[in-house]
């Protein structure tokens, strides 16, 4: 509180006790007229009568009769008429603003848009208080997706007062970190996580990841999801055929005409896309609820949320002229059967050795003998120069550097982001930016 004259103090208890007083001469359901934000009184209904210090000043929240709930206020006692209560000096009322100035306003207003997908049920935020004009400590109840709450869908609760308090606002009112403001005339990108998916799949671990608090584990929203989903008898199936095998899953689905249908298909997007990397694919091959088959197919078409790994896959299973394909079959005998390929990997670690490792922005060259590393070192390169001479040279004379500790090679092992075959052959490399693909 900032410090004030005794006699303004004397002034302001005098006043809020009168308002208390009168407070007391209202209760929920009674009709009554209450100042609108335009400077006019309009028919209302009393909502509630708050004994909070924190609604001292402002202790009768209304809902204006014909408005959506969102509309409520929280109103001081000069604010309403009632034959109630005892005629107390109105403040008087801005003067009504001009047809060009309201266009201006209501321009404006629109201008500033929310993205409140990073808010969730349990995070903090600070929120300003309308009446006292500060921000105070609060946590997010819940963030509604209804029209009805579309300028205010944030349901916050007051931390040290009770759940009466809990008010409705909007992104004008938060400071929070999760909070984003939307990008004007921003290309839109792919559609983000449906409301069923985040509320099913958002699971808070118990141990909160320092660096992420936001963090949330698959294998937790996949355990939720599944729980939910015990009792659907539909499931989602599919294949993914490579060169040397096929990989198989199956997922429960809800039904379609389910609200939480677009989670099973949302889910089974990011499976697919795991199991994809895990593997590798040059085909997906779908089994079940036609619907969710084809937004599944759509996803993973040019254009998609995943097309990334539509573009990805023909390089990495060695033929880039053949495109990535999704198909759609009826029956589930249709699918193709699952088949690994076990990898035989030597164990023996003896003898002379030579390693390389190609990062972002150094070769990393190892010599090791008998399991002792004699040489280690790291040497600087511009991964995006263009000349693919530049690069053969640049990890030949590392590894001649690396060569030079050791009396003899009995064998050479590289690391670079990129795939090899089940022939040990490179098919695909990601290292080299700018280097032509021929």
């Amino acid at each position: 509180w900032r410090s004030s004259p005794p006699s303004v103090c004397a002034q302001v208890a005098l006043q809020v006790s009168s308002f208390g007083a009168m407070a007391d001469n209202l209760e929920v359901g009674m009709k009554l007229h209450a100042l609108y934000s335009d400077g006019e009184y309009y028919p209302a209904e009393v909502v509630e009568v708050s004994e909070s210090d924190r609604r001292k000043k402002a202790p009768i929240k209304v809902h204006f009769v014909g408005y959506e709930t969102s509309d409520d206020r929280w109103m001081s006692m000069d604010k309403l008429k009632s034959k109630k209560l005892p005629k107390v000096k109105a403040e008087e009322p801005k003067e009504k603003a001009k047809p060009k100035a309201k266009a201006k306003a209501k321009a404006k207003a629109k201008a500033k848009e929310f993205d409140y997908s990073g808010l969730e049920k349990g995070m903090k935020c600070n929120v300003l208080a309308e009446e006292e004009g500060k921000f105070f400590p609060a946590e997010v109840v819940t963030v509604s997706t209804g029209k009805g709450k579309a300028s205010t869908p944030v349901k916050i609760h007051w931390v040290g007062y009770t759940n009466a308090s809990d008010e409705w606002v909007g992104g004008d009112r938060i400071k929070s970190k999760n909070l984003k403001l939307k990008t004007q005339g921003a290309k839109a990108g792919p559609p983000g996580m449906p409301p069923a998916a985040r509320r099913l799949l958002l699971v808070k671990p118990k141990v909160e990841a320092p660096l992420d608090p936001g963090f949330r584990p698959l294998v937790l929203g996949k355990r939720a999801y599944l729980e939910a989903a015990k009792d659907c008898t539909e499931k989602l199936e599919w294949a993914l055929t490579r060169s040397d095998g096929c990989a198989r899953y199956s997922l429960p689905v809800f039904d379609e005409k389910h609200k939480d249908v677009k989670a099973s298909s949302y889910l089974a997007g990011v499976l697919i896309q795991e199991m994809i990397w895990q593997r590798s694919a040059s085909e997906l091959v779908l089994c079940g609820p036609k619907r969710i088959c084809e937004v599944i197919k759509r996803a993973y078409s040019k254009g998609g949320a995943y097309e990334f790994e539509v573009m990805s896959m023909p390089n990495v299973c060695g033929h880039p002229d053949k495109a990535f394909v999704v198909t759609i079959v009826e029956k589930s005998e249709d699918l193709p059967a699952s088949k690994d390929t076990p990898q035989v990997c030597g164990k023996d670690a003896s003898g002379c050795r030579l390693a390389f490792d190609l990062g972002k922005s150094d070769i990393k060259t190892v010599a090791v003998k008998d399991n002792e590393v004699l040489y280690s070192k790291e040497t600087e390169w511009d991964v995006t120069n263009p000349d693919p001479q530049y690069h053969y040279d640049a990890i030949m004379d590392a590894m001649k550097l690396a060569k030079a500790a050791l009396p003899r090679v009995d064998a050479i092992g590289g690391s670079a982001t990129g795939t090899i075959s089940a022939d040990n052959e490179a098919t695909w490399c990601d290292i080299f930016p700018n280097v032509p693909p021929d």
